[in-house]
């Protein structure tokens, strides 16, 4: 049903993940019921403290549609693979959806516990920066070569691999970050952890059928394999 979903709107031209459409709305909505609650308990204005409520309300409200979502693209373009950023992402949008949950259930208490709701609205807040930064990590944890020479296709290549290996390969350095670093990886004579022979279809097989822990990407297309090896090559 996933795979459908992700085919159709392929077929359409929408080949971006899905749940960043909408992470804008819980991240928003928590930041400014913190905002809004600051002001409130500064200046004493229900008014405003009210209106947070009304964010955190809606922060629940949106916070869980976009964790389904999120989980559906890290089966979909991950293979579900518990790395390091998956698992924090995982824990912190549940804390989140927690946090939320009880600032509104007890937010029907007005005034009476308002001091710990404004610490769980910094609490959720916090948890909030936390997912930013482990979905940073996932996208951008890894920079491009400095002073390499890239040409259209490696340049192409090199959104790719952000988009899809940076979690787990450096590309600065042979070191091993959750998978092995990929600095010379098609100057060298065998691929790492496989040993296979260092060949483009090589490559491409241990792309569709990986092994140790490495997540499958063949649903990658054909023209992003070809610019993901161009921009390997210049590593």
């Amino acid at each position: 049903m996933i795979e459908f979903l992700y085919n159709t709107l392929a077929n359409f031209g929408y080949t971006h993940p899905l749940h960043p459409v909408l992470t804008h709305l819980p991240i928003g909505m928590v930041m400014g019921a913190f905002l809004f609650a600051l002001v409130a308990l500064v200046y004493r204005r229900t008014d405003l403290a009210q209106t947070a409520r009304h964010c955190v309300i809606l922060g629940l409200i949106a916070a869980i549609p976009t964790a389904l979502l999120g989980i559906m693209d890290w089966l979909h373009y991950f293979g579900g693979t518990m790395l390091l950023p998956f698992k924090m992402k995982i824990i912190l949008a549940a804390v989140l959806v927690s946090f939320l949950l009880l600032a509104v259930v007890l937010g029907f208490f007005g005034e009476r516990f308002q001091k710990m709701v404004f610490a769980l609205y910094a609490a959720c807040l916090i948890t909030a920066i936390g997912l930013g930064y482990f979905g940073g990590e996932i996208v951008y944890g890894t920079k491009a070569p400095e002073g390499a020479e890239v040409g259209e296709l490696a340049t192409k290549g090199n959104v790719v691999f952000q988009k899809n290996c940076t979690a787990c390969h450096r590309t600065d350095s042979t070191a091993k970050k959750i998978g092995p670093g990929l600095k010379g990886l098609f100057k060298g004579e065998k691929f790492p952890i496989s040993g296979r022979p260092v060949s483009e279809e090589n490559f491409r097989i241990l792309l569709k059928k990986p092994i140790a822990k490495m997540p499958p990407f063949g649903h990658l297309p054909d023209e992003e394999v070809d610019a993901l090896i161009a921009y390997l090559k210049t590593l």
